[in-house]
């Protein structure tokens, strides 16, 4: 069963942000207002002021009324003595799923559950394929006893396959990589999403796909692809449109997919935020959704 979100439990990561985003220098001196945090983190106010609280209490800022909230150098959080697992992510907490960090919650408890500690060592660089930046910034927060990657990119992988270090990917790991993985059957579903498509009598399909290249989406492609060229029927057509992160890209491919002379009749999106982008597209074009797309 899936435990379902709670308040208790949306504070506590808040709280892990605001630490976070404190201690990596995020926010130097002072934290910025109440607006500006709840629009940051995607949270409402009165999750915000708890945990503000929570931090307060704890000395890791000073809150005067009508005046800035001051960020305390001189209280530090010490660092627990049990023994570390380092989640590596090119991005903080805060800014992953929520699918994402309800399994890292998950997997904190086991490992405390163990004697273990979690420990997030967020950076941009560990999505990158110049990962030595990172891979250092790493190596100076700890002594850790294995590695956990996620969103990671084809040099990181490589980097700790070479290094012969206990690590695990939470998610894909690219062709030739020698380390175990957790993550959905991408090829199944790419294949399934396929015949899904085929079967409803779609042949000019639009696969949409972000950038990054991770490699759940490489493989999800590859057998989507591949599921789609096994019918035999020269009319199918797939278009493939590679998406930026900003949603002046997203809207500006997706309206030229939809004003072209022989506009997809089936998408497949992997992204939410390019499908919320999609579908309002779309509604405000009159297209219904599934009678006409």
């Amino acid at each position: 069963m899936l435990n379902m979100p709670q308040r208790q439990t949306l504070t506590k990561q808040t709280v892990d942000a605001l630490r976070e985003g404190m201690a990596t220098g995020i926010w130097k001196g002072f934290l910025p207002g109440e607006r500006e945090l709840c629009s940051f983190l995607q949270v409402s106010r009165p999750t915000l002021r708890a945990s503000l609280e929570i931090i307060q209490r704890e000395g890791l800022i000073a809150v005067k009324q009508g005046k800035r909230t001051t960020i305390l150098k001189k209280r530090r959080v010490l660092r627990p003595e049990k023994a570390a697992v380092a989640l590596v992510s090119k991005l903080p907490l805060y800014s992953m799923s929520r699918n994402r960090i309800f399994l890292i919650d998950y997997m904190s408890k086991v490992l405390q559950e163990r004697g273990l500690r979690l420990e997030i060592v967020s950076h941009p660089g560990f999505g990158t394929n110049r990962p030595a930046r990172a891979i250092q910034h790493l190596l100076e927060r700890g002594d850790f006893r294995a590695f956990v990657l996620t969103l990671s990119s084809r040099a990181v992988q490589q980097w700790f396959c070479d290094n012969l270090l206990p690590a695990i990917a939470l998610g894909s790991t690219f062709p030739g990589m020698a380390m175990t993985s957790v993550d959905t059957d991408y090829q199944s579903m790419g294949r399934h999403a396929a015949g899904l498509f085929l079967g409803k009598g779609h042949r000019k399909i639009a696969w949409m796909i972000p950038e990054a290249n991770h490699a759940g989406d490489m493989e999800t492609e590859e057998s989507f692809l591949a599921g789609l060229q096994r019918s035999g029927d020269p009319s199918v057509q797939c278009r493939i449109i590679r998406h930026g992160s900003s949603s002046k890209d997203l809207n500006q491919k997706i309206s030229a997919l939809l004003s072209s002379a022989a506009p997809p009749t089936a998408f497949f999106v992997i992204n939410a935020f390019a499908t919320t982008t999609l579908v309002t597209q779309l509604l405000s074009r009159g297209l219904r959704i599934p009678r006409d797309v």
